[in-house]
């Protein structure tokens, strides 16, 4: 049962390294630049596929061949003719398989010197002619090819395990044995996983022969569980077959059944046509072994029929010979009852009572040991009906354990159907509860990671309002002690100064007032950035306007703003719209002040993310590196930068652009 879950579940099981190597062979291909490389990736993608997906290596096999023979490249041609003899044989088309055998032999004939494309024709011609059941045939070939290849490679390793295959089939076991073992040397030496895998398999092929089931069955054990690393369907079908033949010699034939069943499921999914007919042909000697003849000619009929619809008569004597021997087998019983009925139709037409009596005994007997429950209760009352002598007790006896026998024999089938049922619905209902677990499982994950995702956001969130609070308040803290302080500063300055002075009082005074107009403006300003209602920029630029009104107009000065509708539904929060203001502020004061300019254009852009405000006049300009430190460009850079922004001052004597650029996310 475990080979036959197996083989339902291996396709979405796959080895790591060779997917790997797989899909590194595939990118490789993927690039068409038609040269050897690419020639070579094919080859040895096709031989990984011959494991998984015989038809899609078939078809990767015949399209790398006319790539191969229009780049004129006989190796690499022999090479993936190579794969295609191998999906013909195994498929049973052997026409096909010998057409391009002989097309390899006439690749070696063409190139003598070539070393490569001679060892490959005498390999495959080996292996072609050894499942063709040709022995003697093939073994001067795969003789022939270990001399020619002296390389001591996986190739001549492979070869070894070959040659002991085909003694293995010829009955030669030592000289088998003698070879898989030389092979798994060579293997092991190599580390060759693939290639340790098939021997273990042969291996263990020897010692069933000879016999050693319990070897055989830990070596054939060892070969399946390395070919399923290796992601071997073919390969495992292989050795699952062999372990099948072992339980059925142990007499474990409900273990034999089952793993004969996972073979032959194996072989109808990868389309493996003589696989499945030597499957049903293990089948027909189980079922012979275990005395059911219906089932064991059903067996043996379906092996006959694939082999012949694939051409190979050769393989097919083998179940045709076990076909025989059951018609014999049944012929003789047939035979022996036929005797026995015509002997018991004397005795009743002569009217010999008493020996009528004991044929009846006889056949009843007869028909126990054919397992005919049925007819030997039928015979055994007839012996009771006649032989009167014998005591009632004696015959009633006999008569349950007969009863009981064919009672039995239909409870245990109908046992053994309530248990498949109930095997299938425990499976169901542990599957439903593995469903459910898994569902619950995922649900109170989603339930926690959600917890604690709004947790985190509502975390995080506070700490932000509480940085932009820490923030605002160190703001506010500064412009007071810079803006306000130094203000107050001045203002106690000039007072002490007028109080000593009284001649000169009024000046003082003007220049208290100054200062006190300048401290109102800073608290408005400092009031109105922190103020949430102003966080629109359509807020911002209505401040602007009202600031270029008291300042330019007093002055004779024309002012424009331009691109507002930019601005719509953008928000500052209070630093920057603190910053860009006192900038803006800056930059108009200045204009008013020095640039004797009878026009300004204040532009507004947005782009890309990007804020530009761009303050323009037609005055006469100024040099940036000889003005004043009054004038407040330091300010305006520092309060840029504090923006994350940038600040560029463009002046000539046709006029001065001041221009602010900061990020808006």
């Amino acid at each position: 049962m475990r080979y036959l879950l197996y083989f339902l579940l291996l396709p979405a099981i796959n080895a790591t390294a060779q997917t790997r190597v797989m899909d590194s062979l595939r990118n490789v291909i993927k690039k068409n630049k038609r040269d050897t490389v690419e020639l070579q990736a094919r080859i040895n993608l096709i031989y990984e596929l011959l494991r998984r997906d015989p038809p899609q290596a078939h078809r990767l096999s015949l399209q790398t061949a006319k790539m191969a023979d229009s780049l004129q490249h006989p190796r690499l041609l022999a090479g993936t003719y190579i794969y295609v003899v191998e999906y013909y044989r195994d498929a049973g088309q052997l026409d096909s398989g010998l057409y391009y055998l002989n097309k390899i032999e006439d690749l070696a004939k063409q190139n003598p010197g070539n070393k490569r494309i001679n060892f490959n024709f005498l390999r495959a011609a080996g292996l072609f002619y050894k499942d063709m059941a040709e022995y003697n045939k093939a073994l001067p070939f795969v003789k022939a090819s270990i001399t020619l290849w002296d390389k001591e490679d996986e190739t001549r390793a492979g070869q070894f395990l070959n040659l002991g295959n085909l003694y293995f089939l010829m009955g030669d076991f030592k000289k088998a044995a003698e070879s898989h073992l030389q092979s798994l040397r060579l293997f092991e030496k190599l580390k060759n996983k693939r290639g340790q895998a098939y021997c273990m398999q042969s291996l263990g092929n020897n010692y069933f022969h000879l016999g050693q089931l319990t070897i055989a069955k830990k070596y054939l054990e060892q070969s399946i569980a390395m070919k399923e690393q290796l992601g071997d369907k073919r390969g495992v079908l292989i050795s699952i077959v062999s372990l099948g033949d072992v339980y059925k010699d142990m007499n474990a034939f409900e273990k034999a059944e089952q793993t004969y069943a996972a073979g032959l499921s194996a072989a109808r999914e990868l389309k493996l046509a003589r696989e499945e007919a030597r499957v049903l042909n293990q089948f027909g000697l189980l079922y012979r072994r275990m005395q059911e003849n219906k089932k064991a000619r059903a067996s043996f009929e379906q092996s006959i029929t694939i082999y012949k619809q694939i051409g190979d008569s050769v393989t097919a004597i083998k179940p045709q010979s076990e076909l025989f021997n059951l018609d014999l087998a049944e012929q003789a019983q047939k035979k022996t009852e036929s005797e026995m009925l015509s002997g018991l139709n004397t005795l009743i037409r002569t009217g010999d009572r008493q020996q009528e009596a004991i044929e009846y005994h006889r056949l009843s007997e007869y028909y126990v040991s054919l397992k005919e429950f049925e007819k030997a209760l039928y015979y055994l009352k007839k012996h009771d009906s006649l032989h009167e002598t014998v005591k009632g007790n004696e015959v009633v006896l006999q008569m349950k354990e007969l009863e009981e026998k064919y009672n039995t024999e239909k409870n245990e089938q109908e046992i053994a159907l309530l248990k498949k049922d109930q095997e299938l619905q425990t499976a169901e209902l542990e599957r439903e509860r593995a469903n459910k677990i898994l569902v619950l499982i995922a649900l109170i994950s989603v339930v926690v990671i959600a917890v604690l995702l709004i947790n985190w956001y509502r975390i995080g969130n506070r700490a932000q309002r509480l940085l932009e609070m820490e923030r605002i308040r160190n703001s506010i803290a500064r412009d007071l002690h810079d803006d306000i302080g130094s203000t107050l500063s001045s203002i106690n300055i000039i007072s002490q100064l007028a109080l000593k002075n009284a001649n000169g009082s009024t000046s003082h005074f003007q220049r208290i007032a100054q200062h006190s107009h300048r401290l109102m403006e800073s608290m408005s300003d400092i009031v109105w950035s922190i103020n949430p209602v102003n966080d629109s920029l359509e807020r911002v630029v209505s401040k602007m306007k009202e600031f270029a009104a008291e300042i330019l107009d007093p002055a004779n000065i024309n002012y424009t703003f331009e691109g507002e509708e930019a601005l719509e539904k953008l928000k500052l929060d209070a630093s920057q719209r603190k910053n860009l203001f006192l900038i803006f502020k800056e930059a108009v004061n200045n204009t008013a002040k020095y640039s004797g300019a009878t026009a300004v254009s204040i532009r507004f852009t947005h782009m890309l993310k990007k804020l530009t405000v761009s303050i323009a006049d037609n005055g006469k300009g100024f040099d940036v590196a000889l003005a004043p430190s009054g004038n407040g460009l330091n300010n305006m850079k520092a309060r840029a930068s504090g923006l994350s922004g940038q600040l560029e001052i463009i002046t000539s004597a046709t006029g001065t652009t001041v221009q602010v650029s900061l990020p808006i996310t």
